[in-house]
């Protein structure tokens, strides 16, 4: 689950903060972290483009590679999104499914007319990422989440009364059996001051049940061109504004389905069917930032590129709530809370992004490769509350400089003619100390079809896996998930 819950922070307060330093980290990782990138020619060759670039995705993996483009070039790609989780916990696992179908490029690139050289301006919308995930897991358990709610063996004012959400879901009572009113005691005489030392049968031999799905993405509307400053030697410069959101929809429950817990009195907690928790956050997201490309090529030989994204500064503006509901054997479901009542607004700064590639052409064989090198503690929290503020501490406890690599080749039948493609990319995970097996790792393959003389139909797909890990609602034990994905990309150019 996600944030400082407005109502369970009041009684989980210690626990809930070491949790949410973890929530907001990997929502810093979510946010910076890009998707497999922009072009069905692109994607079909591993993503290593940074390098080869001489279509309008330049615009999105390396600047300067638009001074390539000899005619004016129209594109437009859709892409589909499988996500599988299969979550494993106490060795039982699970499996959930997510969905998205996006549009992922949209735009056009047009040379202007120079004594010489090449001068290319471009502009479109492209999709940054996607935060389409799901999570899911039933099993039975003997750590009820309730005991948390219930102040099992600690102190409450009696004026706090109200906020003990066990309490309130009729889940813990005097009819627990150990449940007391006593006297606080100072220097061993009793004072004014009572408390109450509550408890709930609610303990074991329950199934539990968790739902998670997330969504949204991050859109990009970019402006920028290249020009050739030298003989085959080309710079370019894109701005980008960022704009998009992110959705998460979890669901807790804890299900009396052996009928454990009876009871025929109303107000008894044994009179227990099913305790459950929705938490939604809904987060709204932009900011803005800026890519440097530099190119030199060889015509036909090779080129060489390098590609330099500047930190973004992400305004990210969340509400979020949490629904708690108790459901009886019989008598009345009490719900408390609200599904998004409250409000946090923070900055995010991005990492600095470099990254540099080559390909070399032989015949109708394009080779290419790149290399992408992010130091993910340079990441930071501004303008924010102090609790998120303190998390800039963690970045460099946390998180390392990854080195991704990416590889591709292509191959062209003859001259503007059918092409084939394949790639792989390993993106390395940015937390310290985590083993091979949860870096990403994608196999890619595509297609280039001609639509006549000046059309181009660029089909491409990628295999994802890799490990991750999540904690259950409750805190009490780790979920191990395995992940695949798989994505389809179908981009269609013109060229005029």
């Amino acid at each position: 689950m996600k944030r400082l819950l407005a109502v369970s922070c009041l009684v989980m307060c210690v626990s809930v903060h070491g949790w949410a330093q973890s929530v907001y980290l990997s929502d810093a990782i979510r946010f910076s972290t890009p998707g497999t990138g922009v072009g069905g020619r692109a994607l079909g060759m591993g993503g290593a483009f940074t390098g080869v670039a001489n279509d309008y995705s330049a615009l999105y993996w390396n600047p300067a590679g638009l001074a390539q483009l000899e005619y004016g070039e129209f594109s437009f790609g859709l892409s589909y999104l499988n996500y599988k989780d299969q979550s494993t916990y106490f060795g039982q696992s699970q499996s959930q499914s997510n969905n998205s179908t996006t549009l992922n490029a949209l735009g056009i690139a047009a040379p202007v007319p120079v004594k010489q050289g090449s001068f290319v301006l471009a502009f479109g919308y492209s999709r940054e990422n996607n935060f389409t995930t799901g999570m899911s897991l039933e099993h039975p358990n003997a750590n009820s989440y309730i005991q948390s709610l219930a102040y099992d063996r600690d102190l409450v004012y009696e004026g706090d009364v109200w906020n003990n959400l066990a309490w309130r879901l009729f889940l813990a009572d005097t009819l627990a059996g150990s449940g007391h009113w006593e006297r606080f005691t100072t220097n061993g005489r009793p004072d004014s001051a009572y408390a109450y030392l509550w408890n709930s049968p609610i303990k074991d031999q329950v199934t539990q049940i968790e739902r998670v799905f997330e969504g949204g993405g991050l859109n990009n509307w970019t402006a920028g061109g290249a020009i050739d400053v030298a003989k085959n030697f080309s710079v370019g410069v894109s701005l980008t504004y960022q704009a998009g959101s992110y959705e998460y929809d979890g669901t807790y429950v804890e299900q009396d389905d052996q009928n454990v817990y009876r009871s025929n009195n109303s107000v008894d907690p044994n009179n227990f069917y099913s305790f459950e928790v929705n938490d939604v956050v809904r987060s709204d997201i932009y900011g803005f930032g800026a890519k440097f490309g530099f190119m030199y090529r060889e015509p036909d030989r090779y080129r060489i590129g390098v590609n330099i994204k500047t930190p973004i500064v992400y305004n990210v503006k969340e509400k979020f709530g949490t629904v708690y509901t108790s459901t009886p054997d019989f008598g009345e479901i009490v719900t408390i809370g609200g599904p998004a009542d409250s409000y946090n607004e923070y900055e995010l700064i991005t990492p600095w992004v470099f990254s540099a590639g080559g390909s070399v052409m032989v015949g109708g064989l394009v080779i290419a490769s790149d290399v992408e090198y992010t130091d993910w503690t340079q990441m930071e929290f501004r303008d924010a509350n102090q609790d998120i503020l303190a998390l800039n501490q963690q970045f460099k406890a946390v998180f390392r400089g990854t080195a991704n690599v990416r590889v591709g080749a292509e191959y062209a039948f003859r001259p503007s003619s059918f092409r084939l493609r394949g790639g792989f990319i390993y993106n390395t995970s940015p937390y310290q100390n985590d083993p091979s097996s949860r870096d990403q790792k994608y196999v890619t393959a595509g297609a280039g079809v001609p639509l006549g003389e000046s059309a181009m139909l660029d089909l491409a797909y990628a295999r994802g896996w890799w490990e991750t890990l999540r904690d259950n609602f409750d805190r009490s034990a780790t979920i191990y998930e395995k992940i695949v994905t798989n994505t389809f990309l179908a981009t269609i150019s013109f060229r005029f």
